[in-house]
């Protein structure tokens, strides 16, 4: 039983951790695919160097406060633990409350700096993604710089060309996988024909279809929706 709890316990102590810095890194940029077990790996190691960090700053803590388990309890082993779970028991929120904080701090600046130093490089199944969210400005002469939705026109591998703003797009490592939604007014062009406005709210491009991608500030009006 106490081996079980110590296992859990270094779990979520580590896991929480890592998962809250993993979380918070790509909610500020995608990054490369990993595989499953480098996740992991890169999970628990930044989730157990915090937990390692507040650990002290706890036993630090201790020593001014007798609520949290001191340093000496350490050696006593579960007797101690079994006479003062309530010291355990702070201890542990602490650690895993300092722990979290700092993953997520540093993940939320990692993530940050990431995406700023992205715009100048080019990351595997992150190209997509990076480009088409980034921010449109369009620029007027003689007037101010505006920042305007982006205009999407995708070209299909049957030749197909279909306009319109962007709604979202896939961060998937995998090509194929990229689909792309495109919002309302949308614009079609056959292979050898007219452009012709459509009367759907949204379009979704498979990404596996997906040959050419033209995209920037409306090159003109925006196709305006036929009437109902």
């Amino acid at each position: 039983m106490p081996s079980g709890f110590t296992g859990l316990l270094v779990l979520l102590l580590a896991g929480v951790p890592g998962y809250l810095y993993v979380f918070c890194y790509e909610r500020r940029t995608p990054r490369d695919a990993l595989s499953a077990g480098r996740e992991a790996v890169e999970l628990f190691a930044v989730g157990a160097l915090a937990t390692v960090a507040a650990t002290l700053v706890a036993l630090s803590l201790a020593e001014l406060w007798s609520g949290l388990l001191p340093l000496a309890a350490l050696g006593a082993g579960w007797d101690h633990v079994l006479r003062h779970p309530g010291q355990v028991l702070a201890s542990s929120g602490l650690v895993l409350s300092l722990s979290a904080g700092l993953c997520a701090g540093l993940g939320h600046l990692l993530g940050s700096r990431s995406a700023f130093a992205r715009r100048h490089r080019v990351l595997a199944g992150t190209v997509w993604h990076g480009v088409l969210t980034d921010p449109c400005v369009l620029r007027r002469p003689g007037g101010p710089s505006v920042e305007t939705r982006r205009f999407v026109a995708v070209h299909l591998t049957d030749g197909l060309r279909v306009e319109g703003y962007l709604e979202r797009v896939s961060q998937h490592a995998e090509t194929a996988m990229r689909d792309i939604a495109l919002s309302r007014p949308i614009a079609l062009t056959p292979p050898g024909g007219t452009r012709q406005p459509s009367s759907a709210t949204t379009v979704i491009v498979p990404g596996a279809l997906v040959r050419l991608i033209e995209t920037g500030p409306p090159p003109g009006p925006a196709p305006a929706p036929p009437a109902t």
